[in-house]
């Protein structure tokens, strides 16, 4: 695996915050081409992706906070507002115990739930319509997720199970799954991940010519990475805190996502049919 590119002194170019950009920077790309050619202005995305970027970033930040919860408690007899402090710098201060600078710990699903809401601001700000930008965002996504599940292989993280299957792989000692898991043969979920990612894209953009209502790319796209995230989560570590009925969280609100996007989808699907014939 390689976590660092380059470094220079305490900074570093870490493979994950590199690809993470990549993925960024093509999603917008993507995004601004194709809010082009439905006679949208590309200006809302590049302003948008501002928007994106931080909220997105902040949302996987605290999505993981709250379920590592354990990972930032203050220890030892202190006031309740120097515990809040050391909590809070634990959480979000970017320069590590070691100098090192940089955050490890980060949700996709967090990042897409204040993204949303984020873009959902937005809309309602200029007068945009929500449901057609959220179309032509979707794909980028899964090009987003196509390159940060790289980096967080070259990273060693969010690494899977063991496995006795072709597809194990075993991960060096210079990171966390090499660390949990030395000298064994485990599932590269991340690369599982990364593979859905590219495939939802490549669907998305094949289903659209079917789209009959604005909404219909978003929601199939929560529907594809829901079902796709509930599947390969099977193969990927996760602390026993993390799991209920040996499920793990992001699994159970994967279920939520299917759910909710699937009734919508088939609840607008109808209404579309009807008010054509």
């Amino acid at each position: 695996m390689h976590p660092t590119i380059i470094s220079f002194g305490p900074l570093a170019i870490r493979s994950y915050g590199l690809m993470l950009a990549i993925g960024f920077l093509a999603g917008i790309l993507l995004a601004a081409r194709r809010a082009e050619k439905v006679g949208e202005s590309s200006e809302h995305i590049y302003n948008l992706s501002v928007w994106i970027v931080i909220s997105s970033l902040l949302g996987s930040r605290i999505y993981y906070v709250v379920t590592h919860y354990h990972e930032y408690r203050a220890s030892g007899n202190i006031s309740f507002f120097r515990r809040i402090f050391v909590e809070f710098k634990n959480m979000f201060w970017p320069v590590s115990s070691d100098g090192k600078i940089g955050i490890d710990g980060l949700v996709l699903y967090g990042g897409l739930i204040l993204a949303t809401i984020a873009v959902a601001i937005y809309m309602k700000k200029y007068g945009l319509s929500l449901p057609m930008y959220m179309d032509i965002l979707a794909p980028s996504i899964g090009l987003g997720e196509f390159f940060t599940r790289i980096g967080c292989f070259l990273n060693g993280c969010c690494f899977g199970r063991p496995t006795e299957s072709f597809f194990g792989m075993v991960f060096p000692d210079n990171c966390s799954a090499g660390y949990y898991y030395p000298d064994t043969h485990i599932h590269p979920s991340q690369l599982y991940n990364s593979f859905a990612g590219l495939v939802i894209l490549i669907l998305l953009l094949v289903l659209e010519r079917y789209k009959k209502f604005d909404g219909f790319t978003a929601l199939l796209f929560f529907i594809l990475y829901s079902a796709g995230r509930f599947i390969i989560d099977f193969t990927r570590y996760y602390e026993a805190e993390l799991s209920v009925w040996d499920l793990s969280h992001n699994q159970l609100l994967s279920i939520v996502v299917f759910t909710i996007a699937s009734g919508l989808l088939i609840y607008f699907s109808i209404k579309s049919r009807r008010s054509d014939s």
